[in-house]
């Protein structure tokens, strides 16, 4: 596989993964947010970008309620516009630790891949999803292809659309569209053929 294309996804799925994984204000962004902050961020992106989605990311970055517009989309209490799990797009009964999520563990377990997640957080969190795509492309690339295809691909397009569309914070709805121009292209690079499924959400 192409060194370079591996080094891409795993730049982009660490820095991408922890902005949905992680609360803005973090320890775990410390070193992230400056990164976006910076004037010329975009030219070291690897994908061409709308002048538009720049601004909403910098502008975003620099709210004061940052850290509420976090708690709405991901946390709660209310109803979440885009929940971030797969099977909760995958499953008939459209629930977090749906039969998707019991695949990616039987994928996880018998490639021997381990990690610790925060508060028994679903494997198929968006962020998590993310950052395992680095990692597999860091520590064992031939399996990134087939987990693209088979547990990611297959529903972040409609997460990132429902994120894109219903949410009203400038940063991540930003970060929605970045992340959906960023997975296009990986399937591009890696010339990907994702199945097409039924979303029930």
């Amino acid at each position: 596989m192409n060194q370079k294309h591996l080094n891409w996804v795993s730049t982009s799925g660490r820095l991408l993964g922890a902005l949905f994984y992680f609360e803005p204000f973090s320890p775990e962004l410390s070193n992230i947010f400056p990164f976006f902050q910076q004037s010329e961020w975009e030219q070291e992106w690897q994908v061409v970008l709308p002048k538009n989605l720049l601004q909403n990311i910098k502008e975003g970055m620099r709210s004061s309620n940052l850290d509420v517009e976090y708690q709405t989309l991901f946390i709660g209490p209310n109803s979440l516009i885009a929940p971030p799990w797969g099977s909760v797009y995958l499953d008939p009964e459209a629930v977090i630790f749906g039969d998707s999520l019991l695949k990616l563990r039987e994928f996880l377990d018998k490639n021997r891949i381990e990690f610790i997640s925060k508060q028994d957080e679903p494997e198929d969190h968006i962020g998590i999803m993310l950052m395992l795509s680095a990692y597999l492309a860091e520590n064992n690339p031939t399996l990134l292809p087939e987990f693209l295809q088979q547990h990611f691909l297959i529903w972040s397009s409609r997460y990132l659309d429902l994120l894109i569309a219903g949410s009203e914070s400038d940063f991540y709805k930003g970060i929605g569209l970045l992340t959906r121009i960023t997975l296009e292209d990986w399937k591009s690079r890696f010339h990907l053929d994702v199945p097409k499924v039924h979303f029930y959400r």
